[in-house]
């Protein structure tokens, strides 16, 4: 017979391991999404850091965005980002625009061919992760996500979840004080 401290040291053996299985789908699914991006990103001739900049600029909408701020949007060095935002500008993807108060200043915007490539490679990288359900050995897109939620940040996101949250939260009466539920 098992004494009741092995039980529970067993229990808390078996909830790591557990957590570790956990850990272990997420990441299997975390990087079977980044090579299903990457491989959609490909077909437009783009990379992870070139989409995110036409993300960026896109998003900036018609005022366009600062290059000095770009770098710290897409967390790279000033040069890695001037160079992209020149291949960028080479493919006619987007357009640089001196400000006209201050010359030093370079304003980025989108062409529209650059928001029609965009568009396509946003809408191709959804599909793509759309199939990240099919991938054997994964939870479905909404497991993931609820699992990485209640992991790493320790949220229930899970309808069970959210019932039990509700069921357990105090009501309000009309009075404003609260009662238990």
């Amino acid at each position: 017979m098992m004494s009741a401290a092995h039980e529970v040291g067993q229990g808390a053996a078996d909830r790591r391991i557990e957590e570790m299985r956990l850990a272990a789908a997420l990441r299997r699914g975390f990087r079977h999404a980044q090579v299903l991006m990457a491989h959609s990103l490909a077909e437009y001739d783009l990379s992870a850091l070139s989409y995110h900049l036409l993300l960026e600029v896109g998003a900036a909408g018609p005022d366009g965005l600062v290059q000095g701020d770009l770098a710290d949007l897409l967390q790279c060095p000033d040069a890695r980002a001037s160079t992209l935002v020149r291949d960028m500008g080479e493919r006619c993807l987007i357009r640089t625009v001196r400000s006209t108060p201050d010359r030093r200043v370079v304003r980025i915007h989108s062409t529209p061919r650059g928001m029609r490539l965009t568009q396509e490679a946003l809408h191709r990288q959804r599909e793509a992760l759309m199939s990240l359900s099919a991938y054997a050995g994964l939870p479905s897109v909404t497991s993931l996500l609820q699992a990485a939620l209640r992991l790493y940040l320790g949220v229930d996101v899970s309808l069970d979840g959210v019932v039990a949250r509700v069921v357990g939260a105090p009501r309000v009466t009309d009075g404003g004080s609260s009662t238990p539920a």
